[in-house]
């Protein structure tokens, strides 16, 4: 006859694997991710024929799957400018986004460049691109631009939306090359996550298998959206996005930024981002440069979402947005808040 195990033996080895699965756990979101980032400046070529030549070289060597929405693109007057704003668009989304608020800086007078982010923008929003995400895409994809963007005006501004406002904080903290950086809405973690769990959290969602996750899990890709924005993310993407926010975030606590001028603009409705991480490194900044850091909150009764820049969302609130906005990136100044 067999030997049976006792319900005794059977609770510890249950117990050993459940162990030993906890300790994998707590090693891969324990072990710190060896991630190093880099966006040299490189100057522009000297004359801005050359640079505009050189910035549609680059926009035009893009993937022949994207949608027309997912191009990016740059809206140039005939000489340089004394402005010149970088748009990097939100996640799953495509320059699209900018679109109109590019074209009514470049009425006022402005140049400006909107940057296409790496496996955004192709004509099937069911794609698997963002598999292969990479914070050092980002920033790589966005320094291209910026670089250029020297050779188009005189002071240059870098604005960047929700996941990109982390990228955008990476030059901010890093370069002191940009005249102004733009923060708006940026993702350094979820809503409800505190700051101690981003490391542990992007550790160990870098580390497992990459999983397509939906916006709205309720409906999938019949949510409502604009046309070019994909229905899902891809959790590596996220992951590691995260890792770059918290190279500033602790990057923070012991340097001063780069950028003598930083604008963030946040929204109290915002249901998707953390945003007291964000006010801790506003202050964190300003503890370096006081008048040097700006802020500026949408309050909840205003109901602006988390993505205030696309006309092309359900409930957008352009209306209210652009006019506050468009002034505070021209000068630098919030106005009072209500």
């Amino acid at each position: 006859m067999t030997n049976q195990p006792t319900k005794g033996k059977l609770f510890k080895i249950l117990a050993a694997v459940l162990g030993l699965f906890v300790a994998v756990v707590l090693a891969l979101a324990l072990l710190p991710m060896k991630e190093q980032f880099s966006a040299p400046f490189v100057p522009s070529p000297a004359s801005y024929a050359e640079t505009k030549s050189m910035l549609e070289k680059h926009f035009s060597s893009v993937p022949s799957t994207l949608s027309r929405e997912g191009h990016p693109r740059a809206y140039l007057h005939d000489q340089p400018t004394e402005q010149v704003f970088v748009f990097l668009h939100g996640l799953t989304s495509a320059p699209e986004q900018f679109d109109l608020l590019g074209r009514q800086l470049f009425a006022r007078g402005h140049n400006v460049v909107i940057v296409r982010s790496p496996g955004h923008g192709e004509s099937d929003t069911m794609t698997d691109q963002l598999s292969g995400l990479t914070a050092q895409g980002m920033l790589e994809a966005a320094n291209q631009a910026v670089n250029l963007a020297h050779g188009l005006g005189r002071h240059v501004t870098l604005v960047g939306l929700s996941i990109n406002g982390s990228t955008a904080s990476w030059f901010a903290q890093h370069r002191a090359d940009l005249d102004r950086t733009v923060l708006l809405a940026p993702f350094f973690a979820p809503k409800g996550l505190p700051e101690w769990a981003i490391a542990p959290l992007a550790n160990l969602v870098v580390r497992l298998p990459n999983v397509f996750l939906w916006w709205d899990p309720r409906v999938k890709q019949n949510m409502i959206r604009p046309p070019y924005t994909y229905p899902r993310y891809s959790t590596h993407g996220i992951g590691r996005m995260m890792l770059l926010g918290l190279d500033v975030l602790n990057a923070s606590k012991r340097t001063p930024p780069g950028c003598a001028s930083i604008l963030i603009v946040t929204t109290a409705s915002d249901f998707a981002v953390n945003n007291a991480i964000t006010a801790r490194l506003a202050s964190r900044w300003r503890a370096f440069r006081p008048e040097g850091v700006k802020t500026y909150e949408f309050s909840r009764e205003e109901k602006i979402p988390h993505d205030f820049i696309d006309p092309n969302q359900s409930n957008q609130r352009i209306a209210v947005v652009y006019p506050l906005l468009i002034d505070m990136l021209e000068s630098g100044r919030t106005p009072p808040e209500k």
